[in-house]
This record gives structure tokens, C-alpha cells and sequence, in this order.
């Protein structure tokens, strides 16, 4: 059995002669690692005492850094301190009416509680239960109080290993916005090409006309 300790504990270690930090639910030295770290000392130092997993997790760490990150493990979170991770193979088993969870932007929501109350109806939810329904909720233009409803429903997050890019909303719109000002500038040079071949040939024929005449 792993050795417990809590939030309160680690942050005792919040000094650089004894600098202690979390990352996913498991608590690490990195003591004697400041020196080796390949981004630097300052930026272990800047989150030694706290849960540094979300730093952790915005950086692409290789493999080689999985290992040696968990060389430096000392102990664990407790059961009630702990955050949940739930890999797509848990969330893929959830997508009846009896549970359906969904992944969007990395994180796992539980939405059957919701699926009465969603305004889109209930089968659209059912659809994309037990997969990731990022780029369908992204695409779909929510509103700023559906984002922040979201919120009731979160259960917990992907592991690291089986993440993908973050899909921001904003970006998405401007992406879409981007392609549907393509697809008409295109349909305008179509437009206007055919109607230069229109007024060739309206050129021709009056031309012919006089000709014969």
C-alpha cells in the first residue's frame, strides 16, 4: 500500500529544502530533481506545496519524463482528497438512458440527469453517450450559461495518456466563420465566371447577326 498523505501535509513541504508537489493524485520530492528538471528550477519551485497537475498536464512530457516523474513518487492523496479519472473505456459503458456519460474538452460528464431537461431533446445525448462529443458540442454555438451548466455535471477527467487537443469554442466559431466565407467566395467566382461566359457568347451572337445581315 502506497503512503497517504494529505493536501494539508504536502503543503507543508512548500519550501525549496523540502519541496513536495502533486500530480494526479500522487505526491512527489522533486527535491533532488530541481537541477535536472529540463525547464528549470523555478518552475518546480514555483508549485512545490500545491497540486501541480494542470501545469503538469499543459506540457507535453514524454515518456522518458513519465518515468522519471515516477521515480520521485513518495505517497498518494487520500480517497477523499483525490481527484476522479476515468479512462474512455469506463465512459464508453455508459451510454443508455439508465447512464450515459460524455467526454468533451477531456473532461467526463454525467448527463443523465439531464437528459429530460436538455433543450436539444434527449436522443442527441443519447447519440453521443459513451464518446468523446467535443467537436459536436463545440459546433453546435452553446451559450455562455450552457458552458457554465455544464459545470453540474463534470465527474471527473480523462487520464493524461488518452487526452487530445483542447477544442476552444471561440476558435471553432472563427474556423466556421472562415469556412462559410470561403464556400460563398467561392460561389461568387462561379457566379461571376459564369457570367463571363454568358456575355462572350451574347457577344458572338450579336457579332454573328450582324455578319448575316
Amino acid at each position: 500500500m502506497p503512503t497517504v498523505y494529505t493536501k494539508d501535509q504536502v503543503a507543508e513541504h512548500s519550501h525549496k529544502e523540502s519541496g513536495w508537489l502533486i500530480i494526479q493524485n500522487g505526491v512527489y520530492d522533486v527535491i533532488d530533481f530541481y537541477d535536472d528538471h529540463p525547464g528549470g528550477r523555478d518552475i518546480l519551485l514555483a508549485h512545490i506545496g500545491t497540486d501541480a497537475t494542470e501545469a503538469f498536464e499543459a506540457v507535453n512530457h514524454s515518456r522518458g519524463a513519465m518515468r522519471k516523474l515516477e521515480k520521485l513518487k513518495v505517497g498518494e492523496l487520500p480517497e477523499n482528497e483525490r481527484h476522479r479519472y476515468i479512462s474512455m473505456e469506463q465512459a464508453a459503458a455508459k451510454k443508455s438512458a439508465d447512464g450515459a456519460w460524455l467526454v468533451i474538452n477531456n473532461r467526463v460528464y454525467d448527463v443523465t440527469p439531464f437528459l429530460d431537461l436538455h433543450p436539444g431533446g434527449r436522443d442527441i445525448l443519447l447519440y453521443n453517450a459513451g464518446g468523446d462529443a467535443t467537436q459536436a458540442f463545440t459546433d453546435n454555438g452553446h451559450s455562455d450559461a450552457a458552458y457554465h451548466m455544464m459545470g453540474k455535471y463534470v465527474i471527473g477527467d480523462l487520464g493524461m495518456s488518452e487526452r487530445k487537443t483542447f477544442v476552444n469554442r471561440k476558435s471553432t466559431g472563427a474556423t466556421q466563420m472562415a469556412h462559410v466565407r470561403n464556400k460563398y467566395a467561392s460561389l461568387l467566382a462561379h457566379i461571376q465566371a459564369q457570367l463571363r461566359l454568358f456575355l462572350a457568347l451574347a457577344l458572338l451572337v450579336i457579332a454573328g447577326v450582324f455578319l448575316l445581315s
